[in-house]
């Protein structure tokens, strides 16, 4: 079991960003609690490590393989894969009931917590149409509700509940991602989806809809859904589409679409950060060393794909820039892995900008804080104070702020509820269920 040092512990002379980025503080955790915050004389030196909340992970699929063999991962692993990249929160955006009994099993047999998951049970969509086409969400290896009337709502945030899910997911695309693409999937109509959020708002049930078009998004915002579970692809988002949207946040998700267009070299690249071979299955890299093009190319999408990446990074940026975005992966998705792509997604996104002042610590805050507050609305809860204060649980990552840094870098720390997470002892228990005779993976 992984080694937990303490629950009592002393960080001394830090700084806390998202509290004062230019002063230092000593921290004080005792029994798993942050006991006290107090600010030290002296200015803040160069080189000060700091101290900032965990990450959260705003959208994942736990129970979908990112492997490149379609294999998935136990779910115990992929806890483990989260707690090793300083994940402490996560959002799972349907299908956890899948693997919830071995997600429970771990977090009962470890040492150190598991991170704090929220979950919306199965996904809704539409009904198959009149030329064949479904919903999108049934291509998926995890089961999905159809809405084929508007009190089918009802039933379905009852079985979700029954299953412990806290917000609903709607799925509300057509599967175009570029003005004149095919469409593929079929769509619920306004009358049903103006129903969901109706039926959601009244009943204090979060909702989050997925979408990948400008008009999806307009259409969805209109009949009251303000979450959205990517952002827009099709087109860079005007000021009055801006304004038009007011209220509306969105997930980043970058690193869900990305592997589509990667070449082997940029695989390998990708995927050559501390934390991929300690934590992920090294069979993906000999499957992407093969690769001789990108899966776009093969399935003829490489371009429309490469500009709904521009697309989609340009409209995030702009809902940084508005204090609308979250930073989410679609995680689960072939490519895009637990933990270890979060911190690949703030790389994304931060891009060319690395020299822009303030850009890298506003993404970092926008993994942390805001990610912390759209967790717990998801989970019901009212928002809560900072979440590094006096009696607030301890759970946080010491960064070392070397020049040159990159933005995903791993945490020098992560604690979790006062507890330190020993990265070793995660590396040695991924490598037992890799070693045992499951290889760390489950079937559904």
């Amino acid at each position: 079991m992984t080694r937990v040092i303490d629950r009592n512990r002393t960080f001394s002379r830090v700084a806390i960003p998202v509290i004062d980025p230019e002063n230092v503080f000593d921290v004080a955790v005792e029994d798993g609690v942050i006991a006290r915050v107090e600010p030290v004389s002296g200015a803040r030196a160069a080189g000060t490590p700091e101290l900032w909340p965990g990450y959260v992970e705003t959208h994942a699929h736990l129970a979908l393989p990112a492997n490149f063999d379609d294999s998935l991962d136990d779910p115990r692993v992929t806890a483990l894969q989260y707690l090793y990249h300083g994940v402490t929160h996560v959002v799972d955006m349907f299908g956890f009931p899948l693997v919830e009994a071995l997600w429970e099993q771990g977090r009962a047999e470890s040492a150190v917590p598991y991170p704090n998951l929220v979950h919306c049970g199965y996904a809704a969509t539409s009904m198959r149409d009149n030329v064949g086409r479904t919903g999108h969400g049934v291509e998926f290896p995890a089961p999905v509700h159809m809405l084929g009337v508007e009190g089918d709502v009802e039933h379905v945030l009852a079985a979700n509940s029954a299953r412990g899910a806290k917000f609903l997911k709607v799925m509300f695309t057509d599967g175009t991602e570029q003005p004149g693409a095919a469409v593929r999937f079929s769509r619920l109509t306004e009358r049903i989806l103006a129903h969901a959020a109706r039926t959601t708002a009244a009943r204090g049930i979060p909702a989050v809809i997925d979408c990948n078009t400008r008009e999806e998004v307009l259409q969805a915002y209109e009949c009251g859904f303000r979450l959205f579970a990517h952002s827009v692809r099709d087109h860079v988002l005007s000021e009055d589409d801006w304004a038009a949207l007011d209220g509306a946040r969105f997930i980043s998700t970058l690193s869900g679409l990305r592997p589509m267009i990667m070449y082997p070299r940029d695989f390998l690249a990708d995927y050559s950060r501390a934390g991929f071979v300690e934590t992920q299955d090294p069979a993906n890299l000999d499957f992407v060393a093969k690769r001789t093009e990108p899966y776009g190319i093969e399935l003829g999408c490489q371009e429309t794909r490469t500009v709904a990446l521009e697309v989609m990074r340009s409209n995030a940026l702009a809902a940084l820039e508005g204090g609308v975005l979250l930073v989410g992966t679609d995680s689960g998705n072939t490519g895009a892995f637990h933990g270890y792509s979060l911190l690949g997604e703030l790389d994304l996104l931060l891009s060319d900008g690395a020299g822009a002042p303030g850009l890298g610590d506003a993404l970092r805050r926008t993994a942390t804080v805001e990610g912390r507050r759209f967790f717990e609305e998801l989970s019901g809860r009212p928002a809560g104070g900072p979440p590094i204060a006096v009696g607030e649980p301890a759970t946080f990552n010491l960064f070392r702020t070397n020049p040159g840094t990159a933005l995903s870098a791993l945490p020098e720390t992560t604690v979790i509820d006062g507890a330190t997470v020993d990265r070793g002892a995660i590396e040695r228990e991924i490598r037992a269920f890799r070693t045992s005779d499951t290889t760390g993976k489950v079937t559904l």
